[in-house]
């Protein structure tokens, strides 16, 4: 096999891990169900103006002034092709993220060289947060496209000085601020900044046409800025975020991002400065060994010249991303998400570093580096044969079949000899390893995770027992997968609108949380229990649930309850 073939090859597995990830694992709760539920009730109102999310408490509606309005509007698009399910809203963070990929090729061919861009673009592609952005849709799959298909384009500016790379450039800037706020732009702007002052660029750095720029980004947001506008800025009266008066303006260029760095409005979360350092090792796998190897280098490097050789490599991936790195790390309020941003700018970096290593002629430290990935995939598989053997039984033979494949694929790429470079051996073989244990995850963990959440596993029991949806309520607090996969906003009762309700001689199914059961039982006796099921929080699992006997014993569940005289 050629590497050309091998590379279409794994390409095509890409794909097919990416489809999984977006067919068969329902949405998890809260953020990615929340943004379903928003894009869903806009889609049913035809209204792509106003957002409206649900008080957890009360099921009521109120003005949401949080993410911008890209992310929703993509999911109502994928809505219209696909129905509004959990496919009609990934598409669309799935097509982006291979946008992405292709963006990182074009930057580490215009930096390095042809084989360092496709290196690059299957680094960033198999990084593991990006195939969990993938599927666990949140704004990062968008803002992460956009941010970096403008910094191609306007390094391609710099480069050509042409005017089309410089109004594509700010566009994709302003739909990047119109997912997740300013963000995209302090990444964007200190990456190009170091690139041209690591080139000592100045006719480029002061060029004219920047501002020139500026009205193609304002062109590119002003649906954002509008929408914002009708919606908090002509209605100072609206209560959003804790104070009346809101800005929607002011929030979308300004305070989105700078209340997270500043813990305004009680933002704070994983304040500490090495939080991102250590998320790094896991959400950059399989390549974080091989990032950190090549940052290692660099910073030897420097310190031997001086500094000097800051002006004699590119610094679009390195300072540029190293400097919003730790800026990042002085926020108040970070996520492990939060850094599939500079993923690209990462992958760039990781593939020049590899492809420096090939071009010098360093084949001894190449084939440390493989044997290290090799043993790096033996402990993933084997954690991945200790969930499918004991943890989640894997009975699937498809899946099975799949796996064999792709680890008799990996084996052939790290045992090849002859006709593919050392280089292409490694970034192939690790894009494999990392393929076949997400390809296990996406098919087979995932959905069996998701078992375990109460909201869209309720569902599925009202569907297969014909039970009416209307007649269907929730008791408690919103849950937003059964929001979600029910496809309505299910309305929230306390007991007393429960009693009014039932006295009318109506019948409710009542569905109640774990926490909220034995209360729900206590007020009304004569409720029967239609069905139970698992409610837990997934995206929080203790290290004992693995274990199938510990998972067994003591299992939250919430429960359906029928009230009423006739059943439906």
């Amino acid at each position: 096999m050629t590497t050309k073939n091998a590379n279409r090859l794994v390409w095509l597995l890409v794909l097919g891990v990416l489809a999984c990830g977006w067919v068969l694992p329902p949405l998890m709760d809260f953020d990615a169900a929340q943004i379903g539920t928003i894009s869903q009730a806009m889609w049913r109102r035809g209204d792509f103006w106003t957002l409206l999310n649900r008080d957890y408490t009360t099921g009521l509606d109120y003005d949401y002034l949080d993410k911008p309005h890209l992310v929703y509007w993509s999911a109502m698009l994928g809505y219209e092709i696909f129905g509004p399910g959990h496919m009609g809203m990934r598409f669309f963070s799935i097509v982006a993220t291979l946008a992405a990929a292709f963006a990182v090729y074009r930057i580490g061919r215009q930096l390095y060289s042809q084989e360092a861009g496709r290196w690059a673009a299957l680094i960033f592609v198999t990084a593991q947060a990006i195939f969990l952005s993938s599927h666990d849709v949140r704004t990062d799959a968008l803002l992460t496209a956009f941010t970096v298909l403008s910094i191609w384009q306007l390094t391609l500016f710099a480069s050509t000085r042409r005017w089309l790379p410089l109004m594509l450039g700010f566009l994709f800037l302003a739909f990047g601020v119109g997912t997740k706020g300013l963000i995209a732009a302090l990444v964007a702007g200190a990456a190009l900044f170091f690139f041209l002052l690591g080139r000592r660029d100045w006719p480029g750095l002061f060029n004219y046409r920047w501002p020139a720029g500026l009205l193609f980004f304002f062109l590119g947001l002003s649906p954002f800025l509008y929408a914002y506008y009708l919606q908090f800025d002509m209605h100072p009266e609206k209560f959003a975020n804790g104070a009346y008066g809101n800005s929607g303006v002011k929030f979308l260029l300004w305070s989105h991002s700078m209340d997270r760095f500043a813990g305004n409005r009680n933002l704070v979360a994983s304040p500490e400065f090495g939080f991102f350092y250590h998320t790094i090792l896991w959400a950059f796998l399989p390549w974080s060994i091989l990032l950190f190897t090549g940052v290692w280098s660099r910073l030897v490097e420097v310190w031997r010249t001086r500094g000097q050789s800051l002006c004699s490599r590119e610094q679009l991936s390195f300072l540029g991303v190293w400097v919003m790195f730790n800026i990042m790390s002085m926020a108040s309020f970070k996520l492990p998400h939060y850094l599939n941003i500079l993923f690209p700018l990462l992958a760039v970096f990781t593939a020049g570093h590899l492809w420096q290593w090939q071009s010098a002629g360093q084949l001894l430290a190449m084939r440390r580096m493989l044997r290290v990935h090799l043993w790096q995939a033996l402990l993933l598989w084997a954690l991945l044969l200790v969930l499918a053997l004991w943890s989640f039984p894997l009975r699937d033979a498809w899946i099975w079949l799949g796996l064999l494949a792709m680890g008799g694929l990996a084996w052939w790429l790290y045992r090849q000899r002859s006709g593919m470079a050392l280089g292409d051996r490694m970034v192939l073989f690790t894009a494999v390893g990392a393929l076949s244990v997400n390809f296990f995850l996406n098919a087979h963990v995932y959905p069996s995770l998701l078992h375990y959440q109460a909201g869209n596993r309720m569902v599925e029991e009202v569907r297969q027992r014909r039970i009416d949806p209307s007649a269907v309520v929730q008791f408690g607090r919103v849950v937003r997968s059964m929001d979600f996969y029910l496809q309505r906003a299910v309305p929230v009762m306390d007991s007393a609108g429960i009693a009014r309700t039932v006295g009318m001689g109506r019948t409710l199914y009542v569905f109640s949380s774990a926490a909220k059961g034995d209360t729900l039982e206590r007020m009304f006796p004569s409720a029967r229990v239609v069905v139970r099921v698992p409610d837990l929080r997934v995206t929080r699992l203790k290290a004992s649930f693995f274990d199938p006997a510990a998972r067994a014993v003591g299992l939250p569940e919430a429960g359906l309850y029928r009230l009423g005289p006739v059943a439906r």
